[in-house]
């Protein structure tokens, strides 16, 4: 077996533990954390297991063994890993967390699971220039060196994964001597076998193919419910250096995934919005609570300098085939229409609230276009606002 695989005996181990504990996987986590037994000395000893679980669920039957061997079966076969607490492939920051859960199923690039995380989440209904802040930002960080965690859900989360995906196509092109890995992670609320929502298993596929991964807790056979996506919550927080929200009510999931990263000490940052947007309301709210204000690609680069990729970019300019797709861009941009935004600038600095008066732009179209043209090099933030570059 290699690094991240365990052989027939152990993945079965995993799966008599994993299906017994079942949505109890934190309680499973705990046991495994202070447990000085192998998994497979664990799966052998009921008496323990039956012990380490919620009383409640302490009445539950261990898993048939023929459903242990058909779910042995089936996740290799369709490209899950199944990865324990104290793995050496076990995210190193998720494993802080004192409701960790014991086991995470995997399909794609396990190495992602060690790599820097900025998580991005909002709203499900979002708005237009929420979807395109969202991209924008995704794109951007991915080009530095992040991981886009965030939740497969339809709207901001799907924005999320496409934006990063994005990156990672231009990177396609890079110099062998590019380090960035632009691609994005995808927490789900269910088992491995049952994508949620099946709208966007399309785009869990282009995930998993463009070098990314799917992640989840729960075992084979978990249908998705709401009581699973608030958990699901804590994992892609807890996997994050930090949570990004575009998007929110003040009833939403997205806060729940803000407080749980405020809890585990991780920045929070929160975009302001329109105030006849409702979708606004959650992030102003986080931000009188003390979530740091993102207004553009540096505000959120100064608190993660240190796990930034040395190149600044997902394009390089060494590589022939890079120069074509640089002409390519070119060509796009020079047929896009003249942005209002660069209409509107001004020689000197350019501050939000004249750029805001001369558009007629709502804050958040404003800021997503902005973060926009900062990423393709046409302008420049500075101390109080923006410059033609």
């Amino acid at each position: 077996m290699d690094g991240h695989r365990p052989g027939l005996q152990s993945l079965q181990a995993r799966l008599v533990l994993s299906l017994y504990f079942g949505t109890a996987a934190p309680a499973l986590g705990r046991l495994l954390r202070d447990s000085k037994q192998s998994v497979e000395q664990l799966a052998a000893d009921p008496p323990r297991l039956q012990r380490a679980l919620p009383p409640g669920l302490r009445q539950r039957p261990l898993p048939a063994p023929a459903d242990v061997a058909r779910w042995a079966a089936w996740l290799p076969a369709h490209g899950w890993q199944l990865i324990a607490l104290g793995d050496p492939a076990y995210p190193p920051l998720l494993e802080t967390l004192s409701d960790a859960p014991g086991m995470l199923y995997v399909r794609g690039d396990v190495a992602l699971l060690q790599a820097p995380q900025l998580a991005i989440v909002g709203a499900r209904s979002a708005s237009p220039e929420g979807l395109d802040q969202a991209r924008a930002f995704s794109h951007a960080l991915a080009c530095k060196g992040f991981v886009i965690t965030s939740g497969l859900a339809l709207g901001i989360d799907a924005a999320a994964h496409e934006g990063a995906l994005s990156a990672a196509k231009n990177a396609t092109h890079a110099s062998t001597q590019a380090t960035i890995q632009a691609t994005t992670l995808a927490v789900m609320a269910s088992g491995p076998d049952r994508l949620y929502p099946p709208r966007n298993k399309a785009l869990a596929e282009r995930i998993v193919n463009a070098g990314g991964a799917l992640v989840t807790e729960y075992p084979p056979g978990t249908a998705p419910c709401k009581e699973h996506f608030p958990l699901r919550n804590r994992i892609i927080s807890g996997l994050s250096l930090g949570t990004i929200v575009v998007e929110a009510a003040l009833r939403s999931g997205s806060l729940i995934t803000a407080r749980l990263a405020a809890e585990q000490g991780r920045a929070v940052f929160a975009m302001p919005g329109s105030l006849r947007n409702p979708l606004s309301r959650g992030c102003h709210r986080l931000l009188r609570d003390g979530a740091h204000w993102l207004e553009t690609l540096d505000d959120i680069l100064a608190h993660f300098d240190e796990f930034t990729a040395l190149v600044d970019g997902c394009e390089a300019e060494s590589d022939p085939a890079q120069g074509r797709a640089q002409d390519g861009a070119k060509n796009a941009q020079q047929s896009r229409p003249v942005s209002p935004v660069l209409t509107a600038m001004r020689d000197g600095i350019n501050t939000l609230d004249t750029l805001q008066a001369s558009t007629g732009m709502p804050v958040p179209a404003l800021a997503a276009e902005l973060a926009r043209l900062e990423i393709e090099g046409r302008v420049q933030r500075l101390p109080g606002g923006y410059m033609l570059r």
